[in-house]
């Protein structure tokens, strides 16, 4: 159910629900009401819903167990993208960094291809971890 989904990507975030309330511009009763599914949000907060936790509005409802959102995959291949910054945010860490070093020289399909990777990875990790 929605509220169960809206539930666990709060937490995942490690945010109150005063605080999601306040990042989508609800109260933190009406927020409640959402997440113990006593009151469904109107369309335009299930999108603002969606884009505050990086997931489609199908992820949401139940009718996909994947949380990315389709528009990225789409929108990505036609905007500009600095996908050096977005991977240096993931790859911060010796760790990770030594194992892409050069991904500076990569082409821009296949940092894209990376960032997409680390991103539903990131997600999954953060859904199992609530589980």
């Amino acid at each position: 159910m929605l509220g169960n989904k809206l539930k666990q990507l709060r937490e995942a975030r490690g945010l109150t629900q005063a605080d999601i309330a306040k990042e989508i511009g609800v109260s933190r009763e009406r927020y409640n009401q959402y997440e113990n599914n006593r009151r469904s949000p109107d369309y335009d907060t299930l999108v603002i819903l969606a884009k505050s936790f990086n997931v489609s509005t199908d992820y949401l409802l139940g009718r996909t167990d994947d949380p990315l959102p389709v528009r990225d995959v789409d929108q990505d291949l036609h905007d500009e993208h600095d996908y050096n910054k977005e991977l240096d945010d993931f790859l911060k860490d010796d760790e990770m960094s030594s194992m892409f070093y050069d991904y500076k020289n990569w082409s821009e399909e296949e940092k894209r291809n990376l960032l997409s990777i680390l991103k539903g990875q990131e997600a999954l990790r953060k859904l199992n971890k609530k589980e």
